[in-house]
Order: C-alpha cells, then sequence, then structure tokens
C-alpha cells in the first residue's frame, strides 16, 4: 500500500468515525475447543452443560484498507487463555493461525468495551441446538462510564455441524471422534452484532437480513469473509446530520433509506414510537412516563428480547426535551441479574422468567410489556404521583386520534404488489405516527414545565422551588416534589439558566404565540380566587368563567381544552415543531453511488469515495441558495467525505462555507481533529489559503467558540441567622420580591428601624410568606364575563377591597395599572372611579351622612368632577390611601420622564406594601409600609429631576432588559421602515434593532413599541455596527472578529463570516444599479486596519486591502467613490483599491502630543465632513474639497466623549458627553444650516451608545443601562 493509502485511512478516521453508520462488527460464539467439551457433555448428559460463555470470535471496525497501526488496533477482550481463542472456530478452515494474530486482528474503536457484550449477544445462554431453528434479532444500548450510548443490532443465526469435524485433528481427536455415539445433527448459535453511535435499528436490521441472505448461501470458508467484506461496506455509509436531507443505498435487494434528526439537539429515531401504545393503554403509558419522570427504580420484563429495548428506548424518547443520564439496559442477560440490586436510579430490562425473583427486590417499579400491566414492589414511596389533571386529559384527548395500528388503518387499502414501494409506504406511515406522537409528548412535557422560568432568577442563577410548588394543584404537588428533585429537571433547569434554544424554547415560544392570537377571554381558576360577584362561590362556577391575569399561573393547572381547540394547537405544533417561523423543508434524497465490488480494495473505495462527492456537488449546484438546510448539510456530508479521501484542505473549505450558510452545522471538534491531525506542510498550505485564514485564526489562535457555561444553580432557601445589609440584598433579590438594590436598602433600614445592623430571620421569613400570599391573591383575581369586556386594553387588576359602601353605591373598590373603577355587588358592572392622572387629592375624611359615626372613610377628589369619590374602607383605609397615591405618583412620573416602567415600579412597590402591611412587626405595620411608597416621596420634589427642553423632546423609553437580567449597554441601534398602518400585518410594521453588549440582538415592533420575539443570540461578545440587507437580512459586527447574520423571516442567526482577524469596528451598505439591476455590496472593517468588499448575495469575498501599520480602524465611510477612514490620529481618505489620497489630522495638543480622532460623519448632501476627537470638546466641520483647515468649529458644552453622531433632517444629533457625575448621558442637536447649538439634551441612564433615526420623525438612541429612549425630532 502506497504513502497515499496511509493518508486516506487515517483521514478517514478523522471525517467518518463520528459520522459514519457502522463503529464496528462482532462475530460472538464458542471457540471450538469449549465447542467440543459441550458436545461430548451433551452426550454423557452433563447437567451443566450449557454454562457455557460466548466470547468475540472476531471484530472488523474501520479503517479496513491501509496498514492498520496501533492507535488503531487494540484488543478488549475479556482475559482468556490463548487455546480458548485460537485453532479453527469452522470446521472447515481456520480463522486464526495463533493468538499474536488474531490479537492483531482486533481492532476495537476507543470508547467501546467489549466486557460484558458477548453475555448480551446471548441473553439466555449459548445453547446447541438439535433442531434447525429461525434465524432472530434483538437490540442493545451500551453505555460507557462517561454515559456516552451505542446502540447495537444482533443476527442471531444457527449453523449446522456435523461432529467428526470437530474431532478431525490429531490421533487424540481420532479417539475421541471414535468414541462418541452414531452422529447427530447439531446446529451452533453465532451472534452477528453491529455497533452504531446512532439509533438506527431498523436500518441496521434491514442490513442484516441482506448479509442473512449471503450467509445462507456461503460455505465456512467464506463466512468470515462475508461478515468483513458486509462491515466494510457499512463503514462507507456516512449518516445524515439534521436537517431535510436523507440519504438512500443499495444493498442486496433492498433499497435502505437513512433519515437525518429533525433537529440539532434531536435524536435519530428509526424506530415505531406507538409500540407502547400497542402494549399498553393510554393511562397506563402515562403512568409508566410518570415513575420515569420521578426516577423510580424500573425494570421492564418481556419474554420477546426485542421488545425491551424497541418500548423502553420509546420512553427514553417521550421524554425529549428531557435526557435520562441514568444507567440504562434494556437487556439484562441472565449472568447480570444482581444489576437490579443497584441502589441508584436505572432504567432495566430482563425475560418474563424472571419476574418472581426480581419482584422480591424492594422499591422497584415492574412493568410487564406480555400483559400491558405496572406493578410495584411492597413500599409506601412508590405510589404513582398524580399529573396535573389538564394536561392528563389533553394527553388521553390527543391519543384518541392516534391510528397506531397500522394494519387497521390500512385496512381498506389494496396490497402492494411491489416491495419496494410497500417498505417506502411503511416507512412514511411510521415517520407520520412518530411525529404526531412526539408532538403529544412534546406538548404533555412542555405543559409540566412551561411555567418553571416564572420562578427562575437568571441574575442570582436562583430557582424558587417553595414558589413554585405553591402554585401547582394540590393534587399534583407530591408528583411536582419528586419531579424538582431529578436529573431529568436539574439538568432542564441548567439549560434554562444557560438560556438554551432547544425544543421546549421554541415549543414554548410558539404556545406562547398561539395564547396571544388566541386571546382567550374565559379560564378556570386553580386556586382559592376573590369573589367579584354577588353569586355564591358555587354558583359564579356554574355561569361565570373567570379571566385570568398575565401574572396568573401555568395553564396546565387549567381546564383542558376543547377538541377544536386541540386540533388547533397540534396543527400548529405540526407546522412549527423544531423550526420557528416557517414551515418544514420537503425532504430531499440523496443516493449514495453503488457499493464498490471490493471494499476492502484501496482503489475501489477511493474512487467511491469520487463518486460520492461528484453527486453531492450535483446536489449543492441543484439547490437554491435560499435553502440554506440543504446546503449546510450538503457541505458538512461533502466535507466528511473527503476528509474520508484525504482531501483535508478541500474539507476545511467545505466546513467553512457552512459558517456562511448554517453555522450550527459548523463541526467544531471534528475541524480542530483536522488541523492537529495535519502535516507541517499541510497546515502551511491552511495558513496561506486565503479563504482559511479567518477560520484558522478562530479556531487555533483566538478560541472564541471554547465558551464554557456557567453550571451552578441554586434552589432559595429562607436564612436562619441573622442577615446584614448585603446579606439581606441577596436574599431579597434571589427570592424576587425586589430587584433595585436602592429599593432593597431602603427596606432593610425601614424594617431595622435604621439603627440595627441585622435583621432577624423570623422578620425576613415573615415577609417572603406575606409577600406570596399577597402576589397569590393577585394572581387569583377572577372578573366575571361581563366586566372583563369593559376593561381597558392591556388593563390588568391589581388590587381588590372587600365589599364596602361609597357614594357610588355599594361594592368593591378595583385597582389596576390604569384607572380605579367600582364593581357593583347588585350586578356584575364596574363604573370608573378615576384615572390616575386625573386623580387630584386621596386623603381621609370625616364622616358623612352617609356612613355612621366614627366610620374611616376615604375621599378621592377628581380633575373635572364636582363631587369627590368617597368610600368606606373601614380598616383597608390607610392602606388605600397609600398605595393610590404612589399609583398617582408612578403615572406621574411616567408621563414627565415618557418611561412607562415608573408605572411598573409603582405596582412592584405597592405589592410590597400589601406584604409589608401584613406582618406582625414590632412597629406599626402601616406605618413601616407607607415609608416604601419612594415614588409618592419623591414626585413632588423641586426642581424636576428632568429639564424642560429634555422632557419636551422625550417621547418614550423602552427597557430591553427585565428586573431579574443584568443590565447591558444597547451597543448599537438600526431601524428599519416599514408599514405603520394598525390594520396591516405586523410582519410589514418597521422594525427596531437593538444590540446589547452580551451579544444579544432585540427586535421591537416600531409601530407599538413591543418586542415580537426573543431575543437572538449572536455570539458572546460586544456587537459594533449593524447593517440591515433588503429587509432580508441583519448584519452585525462583532468584537469576536466576526460578522453574524440574522435572517429576518426565520428570525435565526445561523451565519457568520470569518474574513478579519480582529474586532469588527464598522460596516457599510453601498446600492448600485448595473445593467439596469439593483445591486449592492457591503464593506466592513476592524481594528487592525482590514477592510474587506463583500457579496451579500453570495456572501463571499470580494476583494480586501490592509492599511499598513493601523491598530485602530473605527469607522469608515463611502463619498465621491472614496473610502474615508477614521484611523487612530486622523482621517484617511483612500480609493477603491486602498491606495492613500489624502489624510486630515488635527493640530498638536498644547503638550505636543496628538490628538486622538473618535468619530466622524460626512454629509452627502453638502459634502461636509463632521468630526470629533478625545482631548478637544469641539465640533470641527470641513468641506470635503477641501481638508486643510476646519471651516467650523462648534464648541460641546461639558462634554467629554462623543460615541456616536446622526443626520436628521437639517440637524446633527450628537450622543455620548458623559457628565461629570458619570450617571447622565448628553445628546447636544446642532442645526447644520446656521451651525448653532440648538438643544442640549440629559439622559438619565449613563452615557448615549448609539443613535438612529425613524424616518426623520423620532432618533433613537441607546444607553449603557439596557434603554432605548425615543425623542422626537423637530
Amino acid at each position: 500500500m502506497t504513502d497515499t493509502s496511509d493518508v486516506v485511512a487515517g483521514d478517514a478516521e478523522v471525517g467518518l468515525r463520528s459520522h459514519r453508520l457502522l463503529e464496528m462488527c462482532l462475530v460472538i460464539g464458542v471457540p471450538p475447543k469449549t465447542l467440543r467439551q459441550m458436545v461430548q457433555d451433551l452426550h454423557n448428559n452433563v447437567s451443566d452443560a450449557s454454562d457455557v460463555s460466548p466470547v468475540v470470535l472476531s471484530i472488523h471496525s474501520p479503517p479496513f484498507i491501509g496498514p492498520q497501526t496501533h492507535h488503531h488496533a487494540h484488543s478488549q477482550i475479556p482475559s482468556r487463555k490463548p487455546e480458548e481463542i485460537t485453532g479453527p472456530t469452522f470446521p472447515s478452515g481456520q480463522l486464526f493461525a495463533n493468538m499474536d494474530l488474531f490479537k492483531e486482528h482486533l481492532n476495537v474503536p476507543r470508547g467501546i468495551d467489549l466486557c460484558g457484550l458477548p453475555e448480551l449477544c446471548f441473553p439466555d445462554g449459548f445453547k446447541l441446538e438439535t433442531e434447525e431453528k429461525d434465524e432472530s434479532f434483538h437490540f442493545l444500548v451500551l453505555t460507557d462510564i462517561l454515559g456516552n450510548r451505542q446502540q447495537g443490532v444482533v443476527l442471531h443465526i444457527y449453523r449446522e455441524m456435523k461432529e467428526s469435524d470437530l474431532f478431525h485433528d490429531g490421533p487424540e481427536g481420532s479417539e475421541l471422534a471414535a468414541s462418541l455415539p452414531e452422529p447427530s445433527r447439531l446446529f451452533v448459535p453465532y451472534g452477528i452484532c453491529v455497533i452504531t453511535k446512532f439509533s438506527y435499528y431498523t436500518v441496521l436490521k434491514d442490513c442484516l437480513s441482506c448479509l442473512l441472505l449471503d450467509l445462507k448461501a456461503c460455505g465456512e470458508q467464506e463466512f468470515e469473509k462475508k461478515v468483513k467484506e458486509f462491515a466494510a461496506q457499512l463503514a462507507l455509509v456516512p449518516c445524515p446530520p439534521p436537517g431535510s436531507l436523507q440519504l438512500c443505498f443499495e444493498l442486496g435487494p433492498l433499497s435502505i433509506v437513512l433519515s437525518p434528526p429533525e433537529d440539532i439537539d434531536s435524536p435519530v429515531i428509526d424506530l415505531g414510537l406507538h409500540v407502547p401504545f400497542l402494549c399498553f393503554k393510554p393511562e397506563t403509558v402515562l403512568q409508566i412516563l410518570t415513575y420515569i419522570l420521578t426516577e423510580r427504580r424500573l425494570v421492564f420484563f418481556s419474554s420477546n428480547w426485542p421488545l425491551l429495548t424497541l418500548v423502553t428506548e420509546c420512553f427514553v424518547h417521550f421524554l425529549y426535551p428531557l435526557q435520562w443520564r441514568h444507567p440504562y439496559i434494556p437487556v439484562l442477560a441472565n449472568q447480570m441479574l444482581d444489576l437490579v440490586m443497584a441502589p441508584t436510579v436505572f432504567l432495566m430490562g430482563c425475560h418474563s422468567r424472571h419476574f418472581e425473583t426480581i419482584n422480591e427486590v424492594e422499591e422497584l417499579v415492574l412493568v410487564d410489556i406480555d400483559n400491558g400491566t405496572v406493578l410495584t414492589t411492597q413500599h409506601r414511596g412508590l405510589e404513582t404521583p398524580h399529573l396535573p389533571t389538564a394536561a392528563v386529559e389533553e394527553f388521553l384527548t390527543s391519543t384518541q386520534h392516534l391510528q397506531a395500528n397500522s394494519e387497521l388503518a390500512s385496512a381498506h387499502l389494496a396490497s402492494h404488489t411491489n416491495l419496494a414501494t410497500a417498505r417506502e409506504k411503511e416507512r412514511l406511515q411510521r415517520q407520520q405516527l412518530n411525529q404526531q406522537i412526539r408532538l403529544i409528548f412534546l406538548h404533555l412535557i412542555g405543559n409540566l414545565l412551561r411555567d418553571v422560568s416564572k420562578h427562575l432568577n437568571l441574575k442570582h442563577r436562583v430557582f424558587i422551588k417553595k414558589e413554585f410548588l405553591d402554585s401547582r394543584q394540590p393534587a399534583s404537588q407530591p408528583f411536582y416534589s419528586s419531579f424538582l428533585k431529578t436529573d431529568l429537571f436539574h439538568c432542564f433547569l441548567k439549560a434554562r439558566l444557560n438560556k438554551k434554544a432547544d425544543a421546549f424554547t421554541r415549543w414554548e415560544i410558539m404556545a406562547r404565540s398561539d395564547l396571544t392570537r388566541m386571546n382567550w377571554d374565559q379560564t378556570l381558576p386553580t386556586r382559592s380566587s376573590t369573589t367579584l360577584t354577588p353569586d355564591s362561590c358555587k354558583k359564579r362556577k356554574e355561569q361565570t368563567l373567570g379571566v385570568r391575569q398575565a401574572s396568573s399561573t401555568n395553564l396546565n393547572e387549567e381546564a383542558a381544552p376543547n377538541d377544536p381547540l386541540l386540533q388547533r394547537n397540534m396543527k400548529k405544533l405540526n407546522r412549527t415543531a423544531g423550526r420557528m417561523g416557517k414551515d418544514k423543508a420537503p425532504m430531499r434524497t440523496l443516493h449514495l453511488p453503488s457499493f464498490p465490488c471490493d471494499p476492502l480494495d484501496f482503489l475501489s473505495v477511493s474512487l467511491y469515495y469520487t463518486k460520492l462527492i461528484v453527486q453531492i456537488s450535483r446536489t449543492i449546484d441543484q439547490t437554491a441558495t435560499e435553502d440554506s438546510e440543504a446546503l449546510a448539510v450538503c457541505f458538512y456530508l461533502r466535507g466528511i467525505v473527503r476528509l474520508a479521501q484525504g482531501q483535508s484542505l478541500q474539507a476545511l473549505l467545505d466546513f467553512q462555507n457552512l459558517e456562511k450558510i448554517n453555522m450550527n452545522f459548523f463541526p467544531w471538534d471534528l475541524v480542530k481533529h483536522t488541523l492537529e491531525s495535519m502535516t507541517p506542510e499541510q497546515l502551511h498550505n491552511a495558513q496561506e489559503t486565503e479563504e482559511l485564514r479567518g477560520l484558522f485564526y478562530g479556531i487555533v489562535e483566538k478560541h472564541w467558540d471554547a465558551i464554557k457555561q456557567e453550571e451552578s444553580i441554586k434552589n432559595f432557601e429562607l436564612p436562619n441567622v441573622p442577615l446584614n445589609k448585603q446579606d439581606f440584598g441577596i436574599h431579597i433579590q434571589a427570592a424576587g420580591i425586589v430587584s433595585n438594590p436602592n429599593t432593597t436598602d431602603r427596606l432593610f433600614d425601614i424594617l431595622t428601624g435604621g439603627q440595627q445592623k441585622l435583621l432577624e430571620p423570623k422578620t425576613f421569613n415573615e415577609l417572603y410568606s406575606r409577600w406570596n400570599e399577597t402576589k397569590s391573591e393577585v394572581d387569583s383575581i377572577t372578573l366575571a364575563p361581563e366586566v372583563t369586556k369593559n376593561l381597558l386594553e392591556n388593563e390588568r387588576v391589581s388590587k381588590v377591597s372587600n365589599p364596602v359602601k361609597t357614594s357610588y353605591g355599594l361594592g368593591r373598590v378595583v385597582m389596576s395599572q390604569k384607572r380605579l373603577f367600582l364593581l357593583t355587588e347588585a350586578h356584575p358592572y364596574c363604573k370608573e372611579i378615576a384615572r390616575f392622572r386625573d386623580i387630584e387629592v386621596v386623603e381621609s375624611c370625616l364622616p358623612m351622612s352617609i356612613f355612621p359615626v366614627k366610620i374611616l372613610a376615604l375621599k378621592i377628589k377628581v380633575r373635572d368632577k364636582k363631587e369627590p369619590f368617597i368610600a368606606n374602607l373601614k380598616s383597608e383605609r390607610d392602606l388605600w390611601k397609600v398605595i393610590i397615591r404612589e399609583m398617582c405618583a408612578g403615572k406621574f412620573l411616567a408621563e414627565r420622564h415618557k418611561d412607562p416602567q415608573y408605572i411598573q415600579q409603582a405596582l412592584n412597590n405597592i405589592q410590597l406594601i400589601n406584604a409589608v402591611a401584613k406582618c406582625s412587626l414590632h412597629q406599626r405595620p402601616m406605618s413601616i409600609a407607607s415609608k416604601l411608597a419612594y415614588l409618592d416621596q419623591t414626585a413632588g420634589e423641586e426642581p424636576p429631576t428632568v429639564p424642560k427642553m429634555t422632557s419636551d423632546a422625550l417621547k418614550h423609553t423602552l427597557h430591553l432588559s427585565d428586573a431579574n437580567s443584568a443590565p447591558y449597554a444597547v451597543d448599537v441601534l438600526l431601524y428599519v421602515p416599514g408599514n405603520l398602518d394598525p390594520c396591516e400585518s405586523a410582519d410589514t410594521h418597521p422594525k427596531l434593532w437593538c444590540a446589547l453588549s452580551d451579544g444579544r440582538v432585540m427586535m421591537y415592533n416600531a409601530a407599538t413599541w413591543i418586542m415580537e420575539h426573543s431575543p437572538i443570540q449572536a455570539g458572546r461578545s460586544r456587537l459594533n455596527c449593524m447593517i440591515g440587507i433588503s429587509y432580508e437580512q441583519v448584519w452585525l459586527g462583532s468584537e469576536d472578529s466576526s460578522i453574524y447574520i440574522i435572517d429576518t423571516q426565520s428570525m435565526a442567526c445561523n451565519k457568520r463570516l470569518v474574513g478579519h482577524r480582529n474586532q469588527v469596528s464598522d460596516m457599510i451598505l453601498e446600492e448600485m444599479e448595473e445593467s439596469g439591476d439593483n445591486t449592492s455590496q457591503i464593506y466592513s472593517c476592524s481594528l487592525d486596519g482590514a477592510i474587506i468588499l463583500w457579496d451579500p448575495v453570495l456572501m463571499e469575498v470580494k476583494s480586501q486591502f490592509q492599511l499598513p501599520q493601523c491598530w485602530r480602524l473605527t469607522s469608515i465611510a463611502l463619498h465621491h467613490d472614496q473610502i474615508w477612514c477614521c484611523v487612530e490620529y486622523s482621517l484617511l481618505v483612500l480609493a477603491r483599491d486602498g491606495s492613500q489620497l489624502q489624510e486630515v489630522t488635527f493640530s498638536p495638543s498644547p503638550d505636543r502630543g496628538s490628538i486622538l480622532m473618535t468619530y466622524f460623519l460626512i454629509i452627502s448632501q453638502k459634502d461636509e465632513l463632521w468630526m470629533v476627537c478625545s482631548q478637544r470638546a469641539n465640533l470641527y466641520i470641513w468641506k470635503t474639497d477641501n481638508l486643510k483647515d476646519p471651516m467650523r468649529i462648534i464648541p460641546l458644552p461639558n462634554c467629554a466623549e462623543i460615541i456616536c453622531m446622526i443626520h436628521v433632517k437639517k440637524q446633527v444629533w450628537v450622543g455620548g458627553g458623559v457628565s461629570a457625575d458619570k450617571t447622565k448621558g448628553r445628546i447636544y442637536v446642532i442645526n447644520s444650516e446656521s451651525y448653532s447649538l440648538e438643544k442640549e439634551l440629559e439622559a438619565p441612564c449613563g452615557s448615549i451608545r448609539a443613535l438612529c433615526s425613524a424616518e426623520d420623525r423620532y432618533v433613537l438612541s441607546g444607553t449603557q443601562d439596557s434603554k432605548a429612549i425615543i425623542w422626537k425630532v423637530d
């Protein structure tokens, strides 16, 4: 074999090791010496003749071509004497002449341990048969100590053997043969086990069935050769990556299809998920799943070995997206029964004959597959916990529509006369049924877990377990108490805290959008709720349905939806499972070339790979560029096949293409392994290849992708020791009671009286309990349908009084975030008392004639109303007085600052006031609670916190982070115009894209200022620039040197360009017209002076150049067919090819130092250059045709730094300008005609990081504390 074969063999290991169908193929049986002894014992009627352990006779694993080096071949079989392994395995020839040859033949892939495998291949033990038996299959799951799993499919065959053939060697053998009785027919079992990393059970069963045809026809001498050739053929088959491309290959008479996983995080499913529904009733399926969710020790029983694996695998798939990480052995051999004594959680399976024996073990759940029953060994703790009623009912309703029995479903159809057609029809029906079943279980798991995120504190990585449990139905609390302790839930919780975008995330987004769109007006309450109508509770339940507020508990606690609703949900799930915002792409089929005649010949295998590359390339050429997923799959496959052929450089180029098509497919480990396996010459060639420089830099030098996710998860626990102010702040914020540090400090001082340094744990625990009670009361408020029809848009009720007498009649006073209204007792009708902006005075009043003497009343004076509203609130009067005044103050401040967050702050303060008022404190609780009305205390302070000029310009404030998330700077803003007509589809509305410093990107509907999609993660580094392309893409330049691309249709960021080697600092879009067609191109620059011209359609580099000795290229612009660059201490004017035309510098500073330029703006209409520098608080203006001296210098008062500038109408807005106290940003509005400073606006949110214009009507600014402020333009 030539040196080239070494490269092919080695690279095949790199390329296909993790992606091929076959890991290894083994032949299991007994050696000849043991076989002779078994025959003698059989004739001598020895009782223990069947107590023989099978062994591994041969192993076949890749690479099959080229010399098998030491690191590819090593043995891991159980230790046995040499004579037990050597010698003839079959009577007509010897497989191994000696032990050394056998060891050299063994080729065990790393990570696979053969210990115990022979017993699993013969779980009933090894037995000789005197009558011919049919071949049979069963399935295995092998798990290593790290939890990695391989799947195995075992074929049992019986080969006839004459006894005389066992004793043909030497005189001793002849004497033994002569002493035996008259020869009889013996059938010796052999096991052929195929092991794979992918659970293609049906595919491998079909493959082994084709091998079976060859083995039946072959003689003993050809047996081993046929098995090895079979293994070599399967090793040539790559497994398809997730997506919409399936692979098809021909083997014997069958066309075999490899279906891909549905998503990146989805497993391969190549079995019928309906099998459990053929064995159990739906109620029993749910019972078994409940035991698995609560991680009980389960043992499955069946007299049918393959059924054990098929059924247990189905239940593991039913858990998706949860993952079972405990011991999992679906088939236990007879010698392994003691494993059920293990004290840990497990899923195991064994033969039904052992049922009585295992029933003696305590604390086991026994699942009888043959009889469809579930039993538990005698133990108190093994009762089946109850799942939420609504989830159970919805599950049972959904399963009623399943047609699990395919024969019944197709009884009316004609029989297929073509085998291929029948197999394809059966496969498609199985896939369709599997999809339906997966959706049912995904909906079940989603409903069980959908409210977990409401009780997570992402900032402190805390899960508030008690609060979550208290929000569950009492009947289902035992289930949740057990489930929350499991590893299943722990992994799920960790994924939520790390903001993993998995199947549950996609399902949650889809379910949330369904709820919003359907706008349910009526739901049933889950907990004891406040009665808001004069009817009794029973009558209210019979006659009315309540409307739960936005802060209510989860949907799975509510009544099950009716069938039409279920059907709508199922249809929606079918359309969007695994993909958000678009339908599932149609499945494509790639036919693999015919296997080579000799799969052990290097040239034949090389020709096979060449043909496969040609077919994949043809598929790439025939695939539209819009079908990015199909293209990514094809490039991925071609890359690993090229590695197998030794074409490392071409393979890396294919992987590089994945970055700009769909970076979710990028094989980081495989690329790293490839680079590490290259020779110095190959590595040098890769570094010199222009297209691979960015890839090489990102993988080898920068290691930016190696981001370790936070592993810690904390369960919130109440304190048991006194708390100082710092510890109090940690506990109160982790509990979700208060998120604002200033409020935390005020609360601590109020509770301790401002004198003590420690707070007793009893006081904290009582506050926490009362706060939860208050929150529950708000969650459980229900309104009659007649009342809800009269609510304002997005109005949510936050407090309801007891029935009281008022000047409007008898009723309950109700507070929402917008107004006060009276809910009359006589009829379910609401009468508005006042909007908060119209309330002038809230005060206690003396008894009036309508009330008895000494009755405490509250008087509310309303603007434009002659008579005040008076309510006899009795003991609640002081509390209502405080919270109404706080709500009025919140409304006042929200309108002054144009910031709705003040209203939310007022609501949070009110909830805290309600909780403190219920506490039994040393001081009067109401006196303490009133001190928490911070907004009421500060609203009337003079002078106003916002200058009049700023207040007049303010329009609105968007908060881009919630209370539990740390604030991040808004570094880049992008406004995309659209249709403002509210009657038009939301897809046509204008959009505002906001990039945060942690790499998240948020998209707001600029017509409603509502975020319509969850944040998109574009890397983990700060984003420096952003441009929109044809309403279809958004390009983002990142500090990690990458350009990320968001598809605005799918709202996914799965493309990345890696042409730069330093952080991308700016990008500009140039639109042109060529031959009557509108085209565009994009310039990007990085701090190190690299400028790249991109084709945005092909996402390829058109040209690039490097500025010499450049360390700080911050921004670029195009003007008069020239490239203008802000480079550290100068501004360069370049030609298109990068040659320098002009240079602009500032005169030296008084200390003779150079002046650092920070930002520039070109006003094309006036041919003017506006520029700012770091050391001088001035704005400099040049004419672009005369760059010698500035024509204007405009001073910027109180300016510390300038970060951004934009041109709007006849104004230039300049942002940054941090004030001396570093808490307020500045925006300078300059008239571009008169060059005068028109306005100086203050932003009380820190420095202004970004500016953008909304169609010259508004200017939007991004701040360093996660806010986007909207300003009016004159």
